[in-house]
């Protein structure tokens, strides 16, 4: 069977790329009113950002939502309801990136990644990066 395409967003504040449905979604709607939108369907121009106490502060504090959504200021209100939201999903606590998605995705498996260096051509060498020998 045929998987099921999953859409993908970028965070504003930390540029990471995450299924929609775990990114929280803030909208400003044609009559110029910004709010959180919590169906992820409203009309409007949206922006989305990580469900973290991090990704939050630094879009408040670079301006991220502001540049996003085209408008000169946003209610300090919005920042401090999104930060209420990740609290009670979070259960209070202030966890990386990883370990709040894993609580918003109740039993979805974690996917792990592994990087590996990449094998040197010219010199059979295992690491990609290497100081050359001559000056």
């Amino acid at each position: 069977m045929k998987q099921r395409h999953i859409p993908r967003r970028t965070c504003v504040a930390c540029r990471s790329s995450d299924e929609k449905r775990v990114l929280l979604r803030v909208v400003r709607q044609a009559d110029g009113v910004v709010r959180f939108d919590e169906t992820g369907k409203a009309a409007g121009r949206g922006a989305y950002i990580c469900a973290t106490l991090g990704c939050i502060q630094t879009a408040r504090k670079q301006r991220r939502l502001e540049r996003s959504l085209k408008v000169a200021a946003l209610d300090e209100g919005l920042f401090d309801d999104l930060q209420a939201r990740v609290a009670n999903e979070s259960g209070g606590d202030s966890k990386p990136h990883a370990a709040v998605h894993d609580i918003i995705r109740v039993g979805e498996p974690a996917i792990e990644a592994v990087a590996r260096p990449e094998p040197d051509d010219r010199s059979g060498d295992s690491t990609r990066f290497h100081e050359s020998e001559g000056s």
